[in-house]
């Protein structure tokens, strides 16, 4: 599994070309999107990178949030982008992605 890593809201240009070159070199890899800090703020917008992204969790990419971030920010976890996951906690899940074997990538 390639686990990418998002704490930065300007970041999501970049996460999502890595996203998009990891999916087309190798469709069959499992890919999983831990975005926890500043950035869920842009996909609580209803903008395009939220539509990628849901795209995207449509074609089996796994996207979790961090609640505690989320908490922080004053965002409602309900409003969370279609069939994206909550986590307790960002790094905590991030830990325990990479103790089963998930490859960290921070774009």
């Amino acid at each position: 599994m390639l686990l990418f890593h998002i704490d930065d809201a300007g970041r999501w240009p970049n996460l999502l070309a890595n996203v998009r070159n990891a999916a087309a070199a190798d469709p069959e890899q499992a890919l999983r999107v831990i975005a926890n800090g500043q950035s869920p703020v842009s996909l609580w917008a209803h903008g395009h990178w939220r539509r990628e992204i849901e795209e995207r969790i449509s074609a089996g990419l796994c996207v979790d949030f961090c609640e505690n971030s989320l908490r922080n920010m004053g965002l409602d976890p309900a409003a969370r982008p279609a069939g994206s996951h909550l986590v307790l906690s960002g790094v905590i899940a991030i830990a325990q992605a990479q103790a089963a074997g998930a490859f960290y990538l921070k774009p």
